[in-house]
């Protein structure tokens, strides 16, 4: 299989000063995630791509942290660590599957992935998920954002020979294999209602400022109605342990 990183350019190392449509949702990410990042331990992104969202958690508690990145994508692995090294934090890179984590069990303190766990279908989902909660220590937070197939406004018609989107388990279906797999949900709302074709040619610079002055406005959008008919995607906080908070 070959991965969207596979020709990827050494050019997506972090700038904190850029706006594009990528950072525009990475900082949304962030102010999601930061209430809930430990103080210090070890943070593994699976499926971590180009490494941007891992780079900005390990700015967050930079000399406490150590970050792990692992995709299974050798241009991927690359980059994540050209990231972390441009920035001067401590972690590594590795190459491989998230459903076989070489990691012990019990090993790190946050597991995190973006636009990962759509990738999976029912026959396989399980086996990510345990093996994430595996690795993963107990009372340890797990983060994910999900992007499933359904209509939003970034995507008004699903397109089925486009790829990328595997399955569209609703947030109840979330909640069961999350459960079934010793998470316990501190949150999962919808989210993120952005424009169509954001993530394409939508990248002009005067709706780019656009959208940035309008960022509290369109943040606000999320965990409503809205975006539950509208939202791009799922954003899922919970721990590890067993048992619906």
């Amino acid at each position: 299989m070959i991965s969207d990183w596979d020709n990827y350019q050494l050019g997506d190392i972090l700038d904190l000063s850029r706006q594009s449509p990528a950072d525009f949702i990475d900082e949304i990410k962030m102010e999601y995630i930061r209430p809930y990042l430990p103080l210090e331990g070890t943070i593994l992104e699976v499926g971590a791509g180009s490494g941007r969202l891992l780079t900005r958690i390990g700015l967050e508690h930079r000399d406490a942290y150590k970050l792990i990145g692992l995709d299974y994508a050798p241009s991927s692995v690359k980059i994540i660590k050209a990231n972390m090294d441009a920035h001067n934090l401590n972690g590594e890179s590795i190459l491989g599957v998230v459903r076989d984590i070489q990691l012990p069990d019990n090993s790190v303190d946050m597991i995190c992935s973006g636009g990962l766990l759509e990738h999976f279908d029912l026959d396989t989902i399980n086996d990510v998920l345990k093996e994430m909660c595996r690795v993963l220590k107990p009372g340890g937070l797990f983060y994910a954002d999900i992007v499933p197939k359904k209509m939003s406004l970034c995507r008004l018609i699903i397109r089925e020979d486009a790829g990328g989107y595997e399955n569209s388990f609703s947030m109840d279906v979330w909640s069961e294999l999350l459960l079934k797999n010793q998470f316990y949900i501190l949150e999962m709302f919808s989210g993120l209602i952005i424009p169509p074709k954001f993530y394409g040619k939508w990248t002009g610079q005067k709706r780019i400022k656009f959208m940035y002055k309008h960022k509290d406005f369109i943040k606000s959008l999320d965990n409503t109605f809205l975006s539950d008919l509208l939202g791009f995607a799922y954003f899922v906080f919970a721990r590890k342990g067993g048992g619906i908070k």
